[in-house]
């Protein structure tokens, strides 16, 4: 893949600051909608790295990804993704992980259903992102 290393540094970098946005909004979020909040939050941790991800490979190489390459990218931002939800959930579900006997079935569950949204979210942004970075390119 084209520039791999270039476009993950910048989905990583987008992640964390997503991740601080997210940080910032449940600092101040209201009790009444709080899970919207954090859902939209959720959304939010996805689509954004894929997009600015997209948006550096468009001014990079000056044309739109082709659609194996939106989807070998989109997988590995999932698989990404993915290793943070399973780091974070072991860090916050210690004590759920020691008490429960299926609770390993349960985080995997979790962690399967998070992987499978993120893949076709991440996909669809860094479609998105990477002909849009395209056609700006061309326009100038």
């Amino acid at each position: 893949m084209p520039g791999f290393w270039r476009v993950t540094v910048v989905y990583g970098l987008g992640l964390i600051l997503t991740g601080a946005l997210v940080l910032v909004a449940s600092a101040i979020t209201l009790r009444s909608g709080a899970a919207l909040i954090f859902s939209g939050c959720m959304i939010l941790a996805l689509v954004a790295p894929a997009l600015v991800a997209g948006m550096s490979f468009g001014r990079h190489f000056g044309r739109a990804a082709t659609p194996p390459e939106a989807w070998r990218y989109s997988g590995w931002f999932a698989a990404i993704q993915g290793l943070l939800l399973a780091a974070l959930l072991g860090i916050a579900m210690q004590e759920f992980l020691a008490q429960e006997s299926d609770s390993g079935v349960i985080m995997g569950v979790i962690l399967c259903a998070y992987v499978a949204a993120a893949l076709p979210v991440s996909r669809f942004s860094f479609g998105v992102g990477a002909g849009q970075a395209a056609r700006t390119r061309f326009r100038r």
